[in-house]
């Protein structure tokens, strides 16, 4: 039997156009040696006429970069893809073609993704978390258009019933906590239940940086493969200050006399210019040691505790912050100055809607509830 290989990669996105953007050979040469190349297109492409102040949306040659490097599928299961209105995800759809699954109709979100390599049949099924619109995650509203709800009571059915058309499945998730490089104990147990109803490997995203993977019951679980690459600015020259931002992890998956094995792959985005693969030895190490805080819960607890707490105490989580810290009075000036103006420009959401979120989203909520109990 010939071996089959998949290439999985995190979030993109460029707002800038990717003309800006080069790739290294080494990579190119990795994709192109691959039977089926997968990405999480994370923000969909601006509708004409286009929308005013919506931050985030893709150049329109975006589809065009990722067609070039050999992509084959497209998950639009994420808390980005109705940014731009039915408009903007209608258009991404078209441009994408008939590769992009996770969202649509109600029926459309949570149909299985077949393709067939070679005799095999592979299955793949995208999720996202709840967001401010766009998500599958009220039962009285599902006649529009949406992305398939991780936490969906069908989903778990859908898995079985899945694994009974396809040879090889594979569940996509699109959840956890930004920033923080090692998941939630309940990221973990929902990640584990995919595999537990049939799942053959679990590749998440979201996060915007790596973190980490385990084998479960004999099947691998991705928690975040973090940014293939990402830059929603207007300019190239932005920096974001996340830690791992630039940093992406890539899975290739390699199908052998009815066996799943992977091997992992670190890229580096630099200066929003360039993707290449990345061989820096503390990378390497940093990933390894997130591995083993997943093997032992002791470390694991110091580890998260100790960075949901930056997170609370930092901007990120600025909700969670008004609960817990008291920020120094420069800190709150700052943030105060920075909501005036977003105010002015009708761009700042009211505090209503943050809570709502907050609410919606198990990450969130469960991350709260722990920087609580602190």
């Amino acid at each position: 039997m010939e071996s089959i290989r998949i290439f999985f990669a995190g979030d993109f996105c460029s707002k800038p156009s990717t003309a800006l953007i080069s790739v290294s050979e080494e990579l190119k040469a990795l994709l192109k040696g691959c039977d089926l190349r997968i990405v999480n297109f994370e923000i969909p492409l601006m509708p004409e006429p286009a929308l005013g102040n919506v931050p985030f949306y893709q150049n329109d040659d975006a589809p065009a970069f990722l067609d070039e490097l050999g992509f084959d599928l497209f998950s639009m299961a994420n808390n980005h893809a109705f940014d731009c209105g039915d408009a903007g995800f209608l258009k991404t759809v078209a441009a994408l073609g008939n590769r992009t699954f996770g969202s649509g109709t109600y029926d459309e979100a949570y149909r299985l993704k077949i393709m067939e390599i070679k005799g095999v049949k592979l299955g793949f099924m995208a999720l996202s978390y709840a967001a401010s619109q766009g998500v599958f995650d009220d039962v009285r509203h599902q006649e529009k258009l949406g992305c398939a709800y991780i936490n969906d009571l069908r989903v778990n059915h859908d898995i079985m019933a899945a694994k009974k058309e396809v040879d090889f499945l594979f569940i996509l998730p699109h959840d956890g906590i930004e920033y923080i490089d090692v998941p939630l104990p309940e990221t973990i147990a929902r990640y584990r239940d995919f595999i537990d109803y049939g799942a053959d490997a679990v590749i998440g995203t979201h996060p915007h940086c790596p973190q980490g993977w385990e084998t479960y019951k004999g099947k691998t679980i991705f928690y975040s493969l973090g940014n293939f690459f990402f830059n929603s600015k207007e300019t190239p020259d932005f920096k974001a200050d996340k830690p791992h931002w630039y940093e992406g992890l890539c899975a290739i998956c390699t199908i052998r006399e009815g066996q799943l094995s992977f091997e992992t792959v670190d890229t580096l985005n630099s200066d929003n210019r360039s993707i290449s693969i990345d061989d820096n030895e503390e990378r390497k190490n940093h990933n390894k040691q997130i591995c083993n805080y997943l093997q032992d819960s002791e470390s694991y607890n110091r580890y998260l505790d100790a960075a949901i707490q930056r997170l609370a105490a930092g901007q990120e989580m600025p909700i969670v912050g008004r609960f817990k810290f008291r920020q120094p009075a420069k800190v709150r000036a700052k943030a105060l100055l920075r909501k005036c103006i977003l105010k002015m420009k009708g761009q700042y959401p009211d505090d209503k809607h943050s809570l709502l979120m907050l609410l919606k989203n198990d990450a969130r909520r469960s991350t709260l509830i722990q920087a609580l109990k602190k």
